[in-house]
């Protein structure tokens, strides 16, 4: 394994800056915040950190609507803090990978600004426009946040795409200046010493070129996975040249496309975000069916092997808390929290760990739409009152997936609004504060942090548990997850009951093997088949494979 190859064996961090840490006391999290607590990030054993977008911004999409792509927003610092932060982290041995949004600008950003004052602009064509009457839009095609993609603009007679917000003019691949600007952009932070990026919605980058109608509006106009190849392959010398990692967001992406997409040779990405193990949410479903569960992603295991590496993660800032969809946040919140650490960290991959997830943070629990700041969240409850569904089942919807939920404070202590900041904060902090914050978990050795410190310190020590096949044990039930780590003759078994019910099975013989880690309080050679609800065990099997 080459030095460029540092995340095989890595465990990453992301970080939502408005939310880790407030330095300046105004209610925001700002990069400052996040050298402020660079000890912390060291103590966890992780090896990187993502930081979510903080660069200026029109604050219409949480810093997804870029206004300058070379500047630090205000409300996060400036661009000397950010050379101060990578310097820390550098300094105590983290790397730091960047969000880059690479489908949209902010319409206030410069380059729409001068494109939709008049056609012969040279920075009309960095987006996206189809003649329009200002009344009908050119197609059906429809935005993520809902309505129509397309926006008026009297000015020049046409209507803009925008994927996402109203705000978020959708950038044109297909202009050699729209891929030379992104180059630049990638190889100005690389100056300044970033380690990687995230480059974000890089599945909505080739559209139709026909602009006919489409049978799904929300989805079918941007599948060309084919299509976005020849884009993503004039970012891979200014990536390669300066040894950055490169994750890919890519939620719809099919197997084949991901293997092309990560091929050490011919692809553009070290990993992939895949979404295949949380499209189920939005159907807003009580609970996943743990068979399909096991069956995608032992796919995404099995397909890989060999070719390519899977990104491991249960938590982001666009998703749900895992302790609140796959766990169960009311009966067993500290025990369902580490066996879900233990389920998703300890398969083939690296593990990706969202700011919060390792206290077993939950969703935030909002009740009022006032608490609410996400754009899309806030537009899926007017069209819901709008097609007459009633305020409180609105209201619950949004509490079991809103992204907000996942973007609340990080709470470092007991005290007012978490050690987060002395000054009410930019959102609402999640409940039970006084018992789940950092201060208090780090000195609890049967915490969630504690178990979380020691199962990245596991993965990073034991080969098989970086590099060992993976075997899933199928226990034909919907209750638990139970696999095997092998490399070199050394066999790792990973059992977790993923239900708040007792389990019992015959799969496995658990008599020749060590109890390694649980989270439970039990003797350390135990090998009792009931597994109780959310128990999650690691064992290291004693009889070597013939």
């Amino acid at each position: 394994m080459t030095d460029t190859q540092w995340w095989r064996q890595a465990v990453g961090y992301q970080i939502y800056p408005q939310s880790f840490f407030d330095s300046n006391q105004d209610g925001i999290g700002d990069l400052p915040g996040i050298q402020a607590k660079v000890a912390y990030l060291q103590s966890l054993g992780v090896d990187f950190v993502w930081i979510s977008s903080f660069y200026a911004s029109g604050h219409v999409d949480s810093g997804y609507d870029v206004t300058n792509y070379r500047d630090v927003d205000p409300q996060f610092g400036t661009l000397a803090d950010f050379d101060a932060l990578i310097q820390a982290l550098h300094a105590a041995g983290l790397k730091v990978v960047l969000d880059l949004a690479l489908n949209h600008t902010s319409d206030q950003h410069p380059w729409f600004q001068a494109a939709r004052r008049a056609k012969d602009d040279p920075h009309h064509d960095y987006y996206i426009w189809q003649p329009s009457d200002g009344q009908t839009p050119p197609n059906n095609w429809e935005s993520v946040f809902g309505d129509s993609a397309w926006t008026a603009n009297p000015a020049t007679g046409e209507a803009y795409l925008h994927s996402f917000a109203v705000a978020q003019p959708d950038l044109n691949w297909e202009n050699p200046a729209v891929q030379r600007e992104m180059q630049a952009i990638i190889q100005w932070w690389a100056d300044r010493g970033v380690d990687g990026f995230r480059l974000d919605g890089v599945t909505h980058l080739k559209k139709n070129a026909d602009f006919a109608d489409v049978a799904d509006p929300r989805t079918d106009y941007a599948r060309d996975f084919a299509g976005t190849a020849p884009y993503l392959a004039a970012l891979k010398p200014v990536l390669t040249r300066n040894h950055l990692l490169v994750i890919g967001e890519a939620g719809g992406v099919d197997m084949a496309t991901a293997k092309q997409w990560l091929d050490p040779e011919q692809g553009i990405f070290d990993l992939l975000l895949e979404f295949d193990h949380v499209h189920f949410w939005e159907a807003n479903e009580s609970k996943l069916p743990m068979t399909a569960l096991r069956e995608n992603l032992s796919k995404w295991q099995l397909a890989l092997e060999n070719h390519a590496w899977n990104a491991l993660f249960i938590e982001n800032h666009d998703l749900p808390r895992a302790v609140s969809y796959y766990g169960d946040g009311t009966a067993y919140p500290r025990r369902s929290a580490q066996a879900l650490g233990m389920w998703y960290m300890l398969m083939k991959g690296t593990p990706f760990i969202y700011q919060g997830q390792e206290l077993g943070l939950p969703n935030a629990h909002f009740h009022h739409i006032q608490d609410y700041r996400d754009l899309d969240s806030l537009n899926y409850y007017r069209r819901q009152l709008a097609a007459g569904t009633p305020e409180t089942a609105v209201l619950g919807q949004l509490a079991t997936k809103s992204r907000d939920n996942a973007r609340t404070p990080m709470p470092w202590t007991p005290d007012q609004y978490g050690g987060f900041s002395t000054h009410q904060p930019w959102i609402g902090l999640t409940p039970g504060l006084a018992t789940r914050n950092v201060q208090v978990e780090r000195s609890d050795p049967h915490s969630v942090l504690t178990f979380y410190q020691q199962l990245i310190q596991l993965k990073k020590s034991v080969p098989a548990l970086q590099l060992g096949r993976y075997e899933l044990i199928d226990t034909h039930d919907n209750q638990l997850y139970v696999y095997r780590r092998s490399y070199n003759g050394d066999n790792w078994q990973v059992v977790v009951n993923m239900s708040s019910h007792l389990a019992t099975t015959q799969e496995f013989d658990l008599t020749a093997s060590e109890l390694i880690l649980t989270n439970l309080r039990v003797d350390a050679d135990s090998d009792d088949q009931e597994i109780q609800p959310w128990e999650a065990r690691l064992y290291h099997l004693r009889k070597l494979e013939q």
